[in-house]
Order: C-alpha cells, then structure tokens, then sequence
C-alpha cells in the first residue's frame, strides 16, 4: 500500500471488506462532504465516463463523492484537486465520480462463481431530475441529477468487454428505475436515469479472461445483477429519505 492509501485509512471513518480479495471500501461521514472510496492493493484498468480519471485508465482508488446540490464550479478539475489533497489523497491513481445523493444511501451488491468471477457493484440513486433518454426536452430543463454505478471484476476484460459492461450496466440500471415505478412527472412514462449519471467499470486484470460483457454471459449477467440489485437498494432508501424530509 502507498504512502497516500494509508493516509486514507487513518481517516476513513468506517472500513468493509469486499468479496474481491484486496479491494476494500472507505467510508468518510462528513454531512454534505461525506465520501467513499474503494480502495485496491494493486493497480485497476478503469473505464470511466467522468472527467475525473476520465476513460480508459489505471487507478488505485475509485471515489463517489457527495456535493451540495447548488454545486457549480468554473474549473471542476481545479476543485476536485485542491479537495483531494485536502483529503490526503492524490489525483494521479484516483478515479472520482460526484453526485448531489446522500453516500450513506449507497447501494452494494456482490455475485461470485466457483471458477474464479467476483463482481461487485456500489449504486447512488439521486432522482430529483429524472430523464428519459431519447425523450424532448428543453435545455433548460437540464440541470444535474445523478445516479453513480461502481462495478469491481475480478477477472481480465478486453477493451471491448470494458465497453460492453457499460452497456449492461446502463441497460440494468434502467430496468431497475423502472421495476421501482420511477416516472417522468410530465409525461406517463418511465424514467430511464437522470440527467448526470455515471459510471466506473474496473477490473483487476487477474483470473478467468473475457472478451464479452452481455446479457447472454455470465459476467455480463454478475453485471446485470449487482447494478440492479444496487441501484434498486439505493432508490429505496433515498425515496425513505425523501418522505421523512417532507414530514
């Protein structure tokens, strides 16, 4: 472990082991501020749709960070530097994603085969401006609102198999907004995400090699499974959030 993980550590304010040996989740409880990160003893191949560790890459950490729903910044690399180092930790080996959700409310789910696949997945569901994709709308109805996905492979993924995690995961999510009921208020049909969603896809690049990621594999089945299972978790308890606010 480096110099910045165990910074990490004496701050983290939980710890939890994950199914995938040496991937390990950090907690940080600091109200709007609050963060997570999941940490790696060794390097991951990343595939990221945010700027922060942006598409294909290497990374030691992966962080959901939460912001102030106002949060609006000139130079969003700039103030996501200057807040990781302010948290001991660095940009270089760092992937991040942001999201107006509460962090606390993630979602985790895992899935494991005897031949060697580990996934894991951790969902934030944010659905204050929900959206269909494909559906009018105004530019101005385009403000942030967010669903972040985490998924963890234990195994080693082609480029392609990267790329179509993403896709499984995408389909996953939706299936989840919708088997939770998660419309649009202006017209009677389905939410497919929201307006900001965003993903992490990492692997380890050891064990059983894929080349593929769909619905019709098993791995594209593990993925499938954990953002469900995750995501759907997370808009449960952000929709219990949202109804004892408003009491």
């Amino acid at each position: 472990m480096d110099w910045c993980s165990r910074m990490t550590l004496a701050h983290s304010d939980a710890i939890q082991a994950s199914l995938i040996p040496g991937i390990r989740l950090l907690d940080f409880e600091d109200g709007v501020n609050s963060f997570y990160i999941i940490e790696s003893e060794r390097g991951l191949k990343t595939l990221n749709s945010s700027m922060w560790g942006e598409g294909f890459g290497r990374h030691y950490r992966l962080m959901n960070r939460q912001v102030d729903r106002s949060y609006s910044c000139d130079d969003p690399m700039a103030e996501m530097n200057d807040f990781m180092r302010l948290k001991g930790l660095k940009a270089e080996g760092t992937a991040a994603l942001l999201t107006a959700a509460r962090v606390k409310d993630r979602g985790y789910s895992e899935l494991s085969l005897h031949t060697g696949l580990k996934v894991c997945t951790w969902a934030t569901a944010g659905l204050s401006n929900k959206a269909r994709a494909g559906q009018e709308q105004r530019p101005e109805e385009l403000f942030p609102g967010t669903i972040n996905i985490i998924t963890v492979i234990d195994g080693q993924l082609t480029d392609a198999a990267m790329v179509n995690a993403v896709i499984t995961a995408t389909e996953a999510k939706t299936a989840a907004l919708q088997d939770a009921g998660i419309r649009m208020e202006d017209i009677d049909k389905h939410a497919t995400g929201t307006t900001t969603d965003a993903v992490i896809i990492a692997s380890t690049q050891e064990g059983p090699p894929f080349r593929y990621a769909g619905t019709a594999t098993q791995l594209g089945y593990f993925v499938g499974r954990t953002v469900y299972e995750s995501v759907k978790s997370s808009i449960v308890r952000y929709e219990q959030w949202v109804l004892s606010s408003n009491q």
